[in-house]
């Protein structure tokens, strides 16, 4: 019996979610339900190749987001940001292979000379990834800038370690104001920061650097995987 196209297919009802559709398995053409089909796209497709971990503050419980301060002498200084994660705040979903590797997404408590890194293990060098930051930042002078970046561990054997300029946030309506800014930065895995082997992957943590003193506001991170 020759393949069929959709169109061609008895008892469609395009306005139910039972349309029959057409589609090749194996090298056989199949009829399945819209709703069959989502389930194996859901199944088969998205889950092994894409996923994402996302860490949230108090501040997404009814709470206040994790407060820490730039004092005079962390002025013009790259600073790894202080957030206390809550009970309820962590989603894992990440890519299966990334689970078996690492059974948590992240190392560090988010306290201060502990922070929060990513850990890439279980990545390859075709995988990419974006990473997700959103705080505020409230100015004790007028006229700051606050500067963002990722930096990144290389695996062994990879060389220096590197990081990734974000978009600066730019304080022109005076002090004492939080200003809120969230930071989205793209990065490609490659080979310097892929999986070496069990145990030794590329990690990548988020920075700040401030030309004023002031108070931060840790809301949330999270971490958009594509593999």
């Amino acid at each position: 019996m020759p393949n069929k196209k959709i169109s061609q297919l008895p008892n469609s009802n395009p306005l139910t979610g039972e349309e029959l559709l057409a589609h090749v398995q194996g090298g056989v053409t199949k009829k399945t339900t819209l709703n069959s089909l989502k389930d194996y796209i859901d199944t088969t497709i998205i889950p092994p190749v894409q996923g994402y971990i996302g860490l949230l503050s108090a501040y997404y419980f009814d709470g206040a987001a994790t407060s820490s301060e730039i004092l005079i002498d962390q002025v013009d200084v790259w600073q790894d940001v202080i957030m206390e994660v809550h009970a309820l705040g962590v989603s894992d979903e990440r890519i299966e292979d990334m689970k078996l590797a690492q059974p948590t997404g992240y190392a560090g408590t988010g306290a201060v000379g502990n922070p929060i890194i990513f850990l890439l293990e279980g990545l390859v060098e075709s995988s990419f990834a974006t990473l997700r930051t959103s705080l505020g930042f409230t100015p004790d002078e007028d006229g700051g800038r606050l500067d963002a970046r990722i930096f990144f561990n290389r695996h062994n054997g990879a060389g220096a370690d590197f990081f990734i300029d974000g978009q600066a946030l730019a304080m022109e309506s005076g002090a004492d104001e939080e200003y809120p800014h969230l930071v989205s930065i793209e990065f490609f895995v490659g080979d310097t920061i892929d999986t070496n082997a069990p145990g030794d992957a590329g990690k990548v943590r988020f920075q700040i650097k401030s030309d004023v003193t002031g108070t931060v506001s840790m809301r949330e991170m999270a971490l958009f995987i594509q593999k």
